[in-house]
């Protein structure tokens, strides 16, 4: 397993995410940095690349030897939410490779071993432009990967558990705008802070004299990053009412004697919170307490709890330790060290209207000696429907417990709205089986208020999917979500297939399929045509051409009755229509054709997948798309088990089957023997690309990505939108 030693944004700095800037100045004094170290000239805009681009140091703390009170090493914030810890000091018997920065004989700063240059896989010296990664393998070479390049080797480490040490920083000093490095020849580099995350509300007393006001608070968030979600707690639905646009805050009071002390919340997803109190009452609102000094936190995450990765990296291994009393509701549930640490742990729900605040110590592995702490909040429960399109509006959603939920009335991810909604409506129910379950056994009731549709389970939850409308006052559907309620926890995992972490599980599927195990018919999930947002249900059974049962609308349309153009619908058609099929044999549903409704770059407001997730860019360099699946990695077929797999671990992928373009009122096809799972790249106005798998080798596309007609209903395996590190 390969050893940290250092990712060198700067070869000493680390990042976190602390409570408050220790406006003392760090001053610490290393010996022994003038070993085969080469002088070099100041360049302050140079090194500061080195950092990355838009990317600043927010805080650096000292970590001082509790005996000799020397510093030993440094942790600094970074506005990217990382954070790194580096021991810095040399030591007497050091044998091992020593990193510094030096002039090349172009003049330019490069990063040397030695004091020789660094190469790139290119032969070319590395600019302090550009970041190295070191590792030493198991054979203790040590190996250098730019830029997220594949590793060079560098040589062999002198002496087993060697640590590699940065030979050119003399003195730290920390500013309340900028830390101040002083280099082996005395030239000094400066480092500018990150300009202040900051929630601002003009300071002007708000006079409001009837309730059913709306009042509007405008605000603003200084160095706001592209994540930054602004939010309100701390008041009771009963008297109040709270949206938050773009550049407002709108309250409106329900009652005469509606008064509250609201915490207006901007977190900038990155380790950054700003805060702002606001008092109502008395027919007045009065800005209290506008950035509290004491409060910041690396996670504030939602009542009801959840699972958090977060990434810590660091040249020594760690031990990650909820401080005492804070085990109780959080939970360390791995901890991985790679090229970083990836720290995993859950948050039980908080069932109390107050906050509450934990934090996460990192210890050197082995011992007491702390390292950094991350900071928790954990919002306080608010009575009333949960808003599943709080962080995400999309066109499914999942469920996992019984209760109450609500979504905004806006297409998919987008935050515009379907339309002028008279009413909301139960389309259907099925639990993915032949045998239909009962009325109102998975959704119990829907109702529509105030641009939101709201929904409750029964008591008792039942696994299951639901498709809910919003209609127009003529009882035209002007969109529809699918509520998905896994009967198992999703999980996901890269696999070592693709750059983003995948689900377990098809999109509708309520279980995973396992390797080694017949896949049930529970894990076959939905069926997708190619752009569409609504799924189509799946097989009722592993076998045979049955669809599974629903209870409400009957999935009759499927025959295409009542389309246009030799059976080709129009997209409105199929918003109005959710279980509409159009038909072309090896072509596209919809006229006129559209390749914009799923597209790689991005995911768009027809995208099935709930929020966070989407159909799968095709990326022709990642075994998941590979022209030949039985070269990749855990790869096999199982016709006994209806089962492909590959990857390590093994992601499991049912032979689901598929509709037919051409008619896809016979039921379903192949059901068993093949699928075809899309990705959300078209080839052209009739075909798009998918991961096309058979319980045989026979046959001219088997086992790779190929393409199908659009109008194929076929399987989704959603990924996250975001790459994964």
């Amino acid at each position: 397993m390969k050893k940290i030693l250092t990712s060198i944004a700067m070869a000493l700095l680390l990042v976190g995410c602390a409570k408050q800037y220790d406006d003392t100045a760090i001053k610490t004094q290393i010996a022994d940095l003038d070993r085969r170290v080469t002088a070099l000239e100041s360049s302050v805009e140079a090194l500061r690349s080195a950092i990355g681009e838009g990317v600043f140091v927010a805080k650096v703390q000292e970590l001082a030897d509790p005996e000799t009170g020397k510093t030993i090493g440094v942790t600094v914030t970074y506005t990217n939410g990382d954070v790194k810890y580096f021991e810095i000091t040399p030591k007497v018997d050091y044998a091992g490779p020593v990193v510094s920065i030096i002039k090349n004989g172009a003049g330019a700063l490069v990063w040397a071993v030695d004091g020789v240059a660094i190469k790139d896989a290119a032969g070319n010296d590395v600019t302090v432009y550009q970041t190295p990664v070191f590792t030493i393998d198991g054979d203790g070479n040590l190996l250098v990967s730019i830029d997220g390049s594949d590793p060079v080797v560098l040589g062999q480490v002198q002496n087993e558990g060697a640590t590699l040490v940065d030979g050119i920083f003399t003195d730290i000093k920390v500013l309340e705008d900028k830390i101040v490095l002083t280099l082996s020849d005395n030239s000094i580099v400066n480092i500018p802070f990150a300009a202040a995350f900051k929630l601002s509300i003009e300071n002007n007393d708000i006079v409001y004299d009837k309730i059913r006001q709306v009042i509007e608070i405008p605000y603003t968030v200084s160095a706001k990053t592209a994540g930054t979600v602004v939010d309100v707690m701390g008041y009771d639905p009963y008297y109040f009412q709270v949206e938050v646009t773009e550049e407002k805050i709108l309250v409106t009071p329900m009652a005469d004697d509606a008064a509250a002390t609201m915490m207006v919340v901007a977190d900038s997803k990155v380790g950054l919170v700003s805060i702002v109190k606001l008092s109502v009452s008395n027919e007045m609102v009065i800005i209290v307490d506008p950035e509290p000094e004491d409060f910041w936190e690396d996670y504030v995450i939602d009542s009801d709890g959840g699972t958090i990765v977060a990434n810590i990296v660091s040249n020594v291994e760690i031990d990650a330790i909820p401080r005492e009393g804070d085990e109780e509701w959080i939970t360390i549930v791995e901890t991985k060290a790679m090229n970083a640490h990836t720290i995993t742990f859950t948050v039980a729900p908080n069932t109390s209207k107050d906050y509450r605040t934990g934090r996460i110590n990192f210890f050197k592995k082995g011992t007491d000696r702390s390292i950094h702490s991350l900071y928790v909040r954990q919002n306080g429960f608010v009575p009333g429907p949960k808003d599943l399109s709080k962080k995400g509006s999309a066109n499914s959603y999942i469920v996992t417990a019984a209760g109450d939920y609500k979504f905004a009335t806006v297409k998919g991810n987008s935050s515009e709205s379907v339309g002028t909604v008279a009413s909301a409506d139960l389309l259907w129910e099925t639990v993915n089986t032949a045998t239909a379950p009962d009325v109102n056994s998975i959704i119990a009731s829907v109702s529509y208020a105030d641009d939101y549709i709201t929904f409750s389970t029964p008591a008792t939850l039942k696994a299951g999917n639901a498709l809910i409308a919003a209609k127009d006052a003529n009882g035209v559907i002007l969109w529809s979500w699918h509520i998905w309620i896994p009967e198992t926890e999703i999980t996901t995992n890269t696999y070592g297939i693709y750059n983003a972490v995948m689900m377990d599980r098809n999109l509708g599927a309520l279980v995973a399929a396992a390797s080694g195990e017949e896949a049930p018919v529970e894990s076959y999930g939905f069926f997708y045509q190619w752009g569409r947002k609504d799924p189509f249900p799946g097989p009722g059974a592993t076998s045979g051409s049955g669809f599974a049962k629903t209870t409400g609308s009957a999935p009759s349309q499927l025959s295409g009755d009542g389309a246009t153009d030799a059976c080709k619908i129009t997209l409105e058609q199929s918003i109005q229509n959710p279980l509409l099929m159009g038909r072309a044999n090896n072509g596209d549903w919809i006229t006129p054709s559209d390749n914009t409704l799923w597209v790689d770059e991005s995911k768009t407001i027809y995208d099935p997948c709930p929020p966070g997730y989407r159909v799968p860019a095709r990326i022709s360099s990642e075994p998941l798309h590979s022209s030949d699946y039985t070269a990749v990695t855990g790869w096999f077929e199982s016709k006994d088990y209806h089962i492909f797999g590959m990857g390590d671990p093994v992601a499991v992928f049912p032979f689901t089957g598929y509709l037919d373009d051409y008619d896809p009122a016979s039921g379903v096809a192949k059901n068993g023997l093949r699928a075809l799972y899309w990705t959300a790249h078209k080839s052209d106005d009739k075909a798009a690309y998918g991961m096309n798998v058979r319980e045989t080798t026979s046959g001219g596309n088997a086992h790779k990505l190929s393409t199908a007609g659009k109008s194929r209903g076929s399987s989704v395996r959603c990924v996250a939108e975001t790459v994964a590190e």
